[in-house]
């Protein structure tokens, strides 16, 4: 028995020998293992907890009296929490208060109770809970002998339940309430929007616990948002037990005024196309917002049989409620249904109101060509009705006056207007240029011959026209071309007593120095033909004019005297042109009202005088010869 006991511990004090510091590590190794999991286990289940409140009852003690803290930890994980404390820090002194374990998900109120100073003080209470980082609450308590009142904003709010709007007045409530523990005096509450001071309001007395509710307005500019901040006591007149509440600020969204643009048309001349027949687009945008749009485009795109033409048009800035037309050109090559897309603001340069609307589409079709009919008509009638203003007519002459064509090199058309009428023999007609892209305000005659549906094209431009071999006399203000029709109602046996009306810049007078009296306007026909013109009237920038003529085709506004040597002349002849009346009939060159008689105007009854006085003598003489020779 000794003997099996001497051999065991033989044994042991061999291990002990041959492996030194084993046992220390395996017992170093089990504390650590402990210790691990002691403390891994309360940092991991404890770091949900959060400090969501402090507060002390009452919110003003007096000095040298009991106090509570209630401090409201909230367990915010998944599974229960470990034990821990809360270490409150007050003015110097340092406290703890016991956590109890807290179910996941669950708040707990955890009161502490506090011996206050014996003097009237602001004291700064900070609270934080054990190996919780960021858990850390302060307030700031007054030790006071006696009750104090305080003052807080409850709400700051819009009257009205629907969005506010820019420039519409907008009504806001105040609500203050007193929650402190004496009466509050009379004060004022300031208001702001965006940080600029804006007014104040008076706040009667309050006892304690008693609110009141006030009003302000205030009315937005167009923008998208405004900030308003109200501030209770804004002077500081009264003593409250908590200065760090009297404040409140919110933002509040403004319906702002955008502008909104949409193309409301896409019209095309002529309305029936043949290939290779140049025609004009017209676009008009209009804007349907209530506030201006600045400059835009728009962008087109007209696909065709095996055939595609894109581009973009300019578009001037465009008041609220205001329309613009925008033209551009395009001449098929090949038959068939062609597609014209239009799309304003496509690069969303104006901020709108309604983005989904910028956008229009129109089918036509390009018409294979046909034969004209004898006088230059499309071959096909137009509408039988006939416009507003106008008498129906069982007119015998029926030929289509079609959509005008112009056959002027595009590159040297500046600007471009169309006006459509029905024209009817015996009935006046009048083209109006309304949309003011020319000098060309209107024009108007008493058509011969029966045309119905007919286009008349007004361009501006930017040299001489291609028709025409030389330059007219005087200062030249504008080139301008007026097509009526496809062709034939330009000339004078298809109509009468032709008025054009145009205008010109007052700028351009005065930097030309030129007088009004001296604008006339000159029509090419073989030659350059000065016309009667006369002034109608004047606005602020322009000076209107209108002039008679016998035909449509190219023209020239300029300044004209009789006495200017450098007259074309007419059909090669070497004298200065005799004007023809609308009817037909002789007449002298007369401008702006001043006649002044063409020296080589042939005169029939002067010379029939001279030869009366010429021949009479003479007849008597013979006759006394006769008789004198009889008597013999």
């Amino acid at each position: 028995m000794e003997a099996h006991f001497l051999n065991s511990l033989i044994s042991v004090l061999l291990i002990i020998v041959i492996i030194p510091g084993l046992i220390p590590g395996i017992v170093s190794a089990a504390d650590e293992q402990f210790e691990d999991d002691g403390n891994s286990t309360n940092s991991t289940l404890n770091s949900n907890l959060i400090l969501e409140n402090l507060s002390t009852d009452p919110d003003n003690p007096k000095p040298d009296s009991q106090a509570v803290i209630n401090s409201l930890v909230k367990n915010t994980g998944n599974e229960t929490s470990e034990p821990t404390n809360i270490t409150y820090k007050i003015g110097e002194n340092e406290e703890k208060e016991r956590v109890p374990a807290i179910e996941a998900g669950s708040e707990k109120l955890i009161s502490h109770n506090w011996t206050t100073s014996n003097k009237e003080e602001t004291v700064t209470i900070k609270a934080s809970l054990e190996n919780v980082e960021n858990s850390e609450k302060e307030i700031s308590v007054k030790i006071v002998q006696k009750l104090l009142p305080d003052l807080i904003i409850e709400d700051l709010y819009p009257e009205s339940s629907t969005q506010p709007e820019a420039g519409k007045p907008l009504n806001f409530t105040l609500k203050i309430k007193n929650v402190g523990g004496a009466t509050a005096n009379n004060s004022t509450a300031k208001y702001s929007f965006n940080g600029a001071s804006e007014g104040e309001i008076s706040i009667p007395e309050l006892s304690a616990g008693a609110n009141t509710s006030e009003g302000f307005s205030f009315t937005p500019g167009n923008e998208e948002n405004i900030s308003v901040t109200a501030v209770a006591d804004s002077g500081n007149i009264i003593n409250e037990s908590n200065e760090d509440n009297n404040k409140i600020s919110k933002v509040i969204n403004i319906k702002r005024e955008l502008p909104d643009l949409k193309i409301e048309s896409i019209s095309l001349s002529p309305e029936e196309p043949h290939p290779g027949e140049n025609i004009t687009f017209t676009v008009t945008v209009k804007n349907n917002g209530s506030a201006a749009a600045g400059n835009s485009e728009i962008k087109y795109d007209v696909k065709g049989n095996n055939e595609n033409y894109t581009g973009v048009i300019s578009i001037p800035a465009l008041a609220a409620g205001e329309a613009r037309a925008g033209t551009f050109f395009w001449t098929p090559r090949n038959e068939g249904q062609i597609e014209v897309k239009a799309i304003v603001d496509a690069g969303n340069v104006v901020s709108e109101s309604d983005e989904n609307n910028n956008g229009l589409t129109k089918n036509a079709t390009v018409y294979k060509e046909t034969v004209s009919s004898d006088d230059g008509g499309s071959g096909s009638s137009g509408p039988s009705s006939i416009d507003s203003g106008s008498k129906s007519s069982g007119s015998s002459s029926s030929s289509s006056g079609g959509a005008s064509l112009s056959k002027e090199p595009v590159n040297n058309v500046d600007a471009k207007e169309l006006s459509t009428r029905n024209v009817l023999s015996g009935y006046h007609v009048k083209f109006d240029f309304l949309e003011g892209a020319t000098c060309i305000t209107y024009i108007e005659f008493d058509p011969i011959k029966t045309l119905k549906r007919t286009t008349t094209i007004v361009e501006v431009l930017k040299a001489k026209s291609a028709f025409v071999s030389g330059l007219p006399s005087g200062k030249i203000y504008k080139h301008v071309n007026i097509w009526v029709g496809n062709n034939g109602a330009g000339v004078a046996d298809y109509f009468k007593n032709g008025i054009i009306e145009f205008k010109v810049e007052k700028a351009w007078l005065d930097e030309n120095n030129v007088n009004q009296s001296e604008i006339t306007l000159q029509w090419y026909n073989e030659g350059w033909q000065p016309l009667y013109t006369e002034k109608v009237k004047e606005d602020t920038n322009y000076v209107y004019f209108k002039s008679e003529t016998s035909g449509f085709s190219c023209f020239a506004i300029t300044n004209y005297s009789a006495d200017e040597e450098n007259v074309s002349v007419a059909s090669g002849q070497g004298k200065k042109e005799t004007l023809i009346n609308l009817d037909g009939g002789e007449k002298t060159s007369t401008h702006n009202g001043s006649a002044e008689k063409d020296s080589e105007t042939k005169n029939p009854m002067g010379k029939a005088k001279i030869f009366m006085a010429i021949s009479l003598p003479l007849f008597l003489i013979l006759i006394e010869y006769f008789v004198m020779k009889k008597k013999i």
